[in-house]
C-alpha cells in the first residue's frame, strides 16, 4: 500500500512539472510574439520576424505611416475596410514589397532593410497605395484603378521629412516653394500638382514637385471633415472609373478649395461676387495667399533684398478721383510725393479709397518684414493717416525722413544676413550643404556616354590647371 501511494506521488510530481514546462514555454512563446507584433489603434498590425532594438525606428516609420494614412481618410463615408498587416521579413522579397490578400486581410510583406534599398521609393510608395486602398475598402490587387501620383508622393514626402530631415525646429519646411513665394514667381498650383514627378527620373526637379504634394495634402487636411472628406471621395469617384483624372480632382480638391475660397471673401465683404472669378483663377489665388501666410510670417520673414522688391511696389500710389460716379482725373505719384495728390484732391472718396488699400497693404508687409524693420513700417503707417490733421508739406517731411532710417535698418539687415549666411556656410559640412547637388551630379552621369564623360574630364582638368 505504500509502495503504491509513493508511486502515485512520483506520477503527480511528473505531471506536475511537465504541466509547469508547458506553461512555461507557452508563456515564452506569447511573450515572443507580443515583442514581435505590435498593434496600432486603426487596427492594423506590424509583424517582425525577429525584433530587436536596431528596428525600434522602423516599428516607429510604420506606425506614423499608418497614422498619417488613417487621418486622411478619417471619413464617415467608409463603411468597409480591410485589415492591414505588414511583415517586416528577413528573408528578400521580390521587388522589395509583396502584397497578398485574404477575405478579411491585406498582408503587406517587407524586407527588413526597405527603408535603406535603391528602390525604397517604388517600395514605400507601393505600401501607401495598398494601405490606402485597403483602409477605403479595396483590395489592392483587384482593384483595377490608380490613384494619383501626388496623393502618394506626399505621404511619402510626409514620411521622409519625419525621419530623415536635419531641421531642428520640428515644422513642416518648404524650402522650394518659400523661394518662389519671396520671389513672387509661385507656379501654376493644378500644373505644379498634377505633373508626376520621380526622384529616379526628374533628379532635384522632384524634390519641389514632392513639397507642393505635402503642402497639398496638409492644407486639404484643414479643410476636410468626417463627413466631406475629398480625399476618401476622390478614392471613391477613381474606383467607378467614370471619370477622368481631371473631373476627379474638380470634384474633389477643387470643390473644398473654392468653396472655402467664397465663404472667406463673404465673411470680408457682404457685397462679394462669387463669379467675378472663375475656379482656377480662385484656386491660384488661394494657393497664393495660403501659401505665403503659412510660409512667410514674423517667425520666418522675408529676406531683406525681396522685401525692398516689395517695398519698391508699395512707394507707387495711383489715386482715381470721382464725383457723383464719373472720373474726373487720375494722378500717380511716388510716396515722397503723396502730398501733391492730397493737394489736388483733398480728402476725397478717390484718395481715402487709395489710403486704405495702401494701408492694408503696409499691414501686410509689416508682417512679413525683418525685425529691425517694424518700428518705421508703424511709423510710416502712422504719418499716412495724419492728413486731416497735419499739413501735407510736414507729412512729405516726416515720410522722408522716416524712408531713410528705413534705408539704413534694412542695410543693417542685409549685414546681419550676410554673416549669418557666411556662419552657416563654415560650420556646416560641404557635403550636407551641397547634398543636392551632389546627387543630380551622380543621376546625370548614368545619362553620359564614355565619350562625352572624358570630354568633360579633359575641361574639368584643364580649367582647375588655370
Amino acid at each position: 500500500m505504500l509502495l503504491l501511494f509513493k508511486k502515485n506521488i512520483c506520477q503527480f510530481k511528473t505531471r506536475f512539472i511537465i504541466c509547469v514546462l508547458f506553461m512555461i514555454c507557452v508563456c515564452s512563446a506569447s511573450a515572443k510574439m507580443s515583442n514581435d507584433s505590435f498593434n496600432t489603434k486603426s487596427g492594423t498590425v506590424i509583424i517582425f520576424e525577429q525584433f530587436d532594438k536596431k528596428y525600434y525606428e522602423t516599428l516607429q516609420y510604420l506606425k506614423f505611416a499608418d497614422r498619417l494614412i488613417s487621418s486622411y481618410l478619417n471619413s464617415s463615408a467608409i463603411k468597409q475596410s480591410y485589415i492591414c498587416q505588414i511583415f517586416v521579413v528577413n528573408d528578400k522579397v521580390k521587388s522589395g514589397v509583396d502584397i497578398v490578400e485574404t477575405s478579411d486581410n491585406v498582408n503587406i510583406y517587407l524586407n527588413k532593410d526597405f527603408r535603406t534599398a535603391k528602390n525604397k521609393f517604388n517600395v514605400i510608395t507601393r505600401m501607401i497605395n495598398a494601405m490606402l486602398l485597403a483602409k477605403a475598402g479595396f483590395k489592392p490587387n483587384e482593384a483595377n484603378f490608380s490613384l494619383p501620383q501626388w496623393l502618394i508622393v506626399g505621404i511619402y514626402g510626409r514620411l521622409e521629412l519625419r525621419f530623415f530631415s536635419h531641421s531642428i525646429l520640428p515644422v513642416d519646411y518648404f524650402p522650394g516653394l518659400k523661394a518662389l513665394c519671396q520671389a513672387d514667381k509661385l507656379p501654376d498650383f493644378r500644373i505644379a500638382v498634377c505633373t508626376a514627378l520621380s526622384p529616379g527620373k526628374d533628379g532635384t526637379a522632384y524634390l519641389l514637385y514632392q513639397e507642393f504634394c505635402r503642402f497639398l495634402l496638409l492644407e486639404i487636411k484643414h479643410l476636410s471633415s468626417r463627413t466631406d472628406n475629398p480625399l476618401a471621395d476622390l478614392i471613391f469617384l477613381s474606383a467607378r472609373k467614370k471619370y477622368s483624372s481631371n473631373e476627379i480632382f474638380d470634384y474633389t480638391i477643387i470643390r473644398v478649395i473654392v468653396k472655402k475660397y467664397d465663404s472667406m471673401h463673404r465673411r470680408r465683404s457682404r457685397r462679394y461676387n462669387p463669379n467675378a472669378k472663375n475656379n482656377a483663377e480662385k484656386v491660384q489665388d488661394w494657393f497664393k495667399k495660403v501659401a505665403e501666410k503659412r510660409l512667410i510670417n514674423p517667425n520666418s520673414p522675408l529676406q531683406t533684398k525681396f522685401f525692398e522688391k516689395r517695398f519698391q511696389r508699395f512707394r507707387t500710389f495711383t489715386c482715381i478721383n470721382i464725383v457723383e460716379g464719373k472720373v474726373t482725373g487720375q494722378m500717380t505719384r511716388d510716396i515722397t510725393k503723396l502730398n501733391e495728390i492730397y493737394d489736388k484732391y483733398e480728402m476725397s472718396e478717390g484718395f481715402k479709397d487709395m489710403l486704405n488699400k495702401k494701408l492694408a497693404e503696409m499691414d501686410a508687409l509689416t508682417f512679413v518684414c525683418q525685425p529691425l524693420s517694424i518700428k518705421y513700417l508703424t511709423r510710416l503707417r502712422g504719418i499716412l493717416r495724419q492728413f486731416d490733421n497735419v499739413s501735407s508739406v510736414v507729412i512729405k517731411i516726416r515720410i522722408k525722413k522716416t524712408l531713410a532710417k528705413l534705408k539704413q535698418a534694412l542695410k543693417k539687415q542685409q549685414k546681419v544676413e550676410d554673416y549669418l549666411r557666411k556662419v552657416e556656410y563654415t560650420t556646416v559640412a560641404p557635403g550636407k550643404l551641397y547634398r543636392n547637388e551632389l546627387i543630380e551630379n551622380k543621376r546625370l552621369n548614368n545619362n553620359f556616354c564614355p565619350s562625352i564623360n572624358n570630354y568633360l574630364d579633359k575641361v574639368e582638368k584643364s580649367f582647375l590647371k588655370d
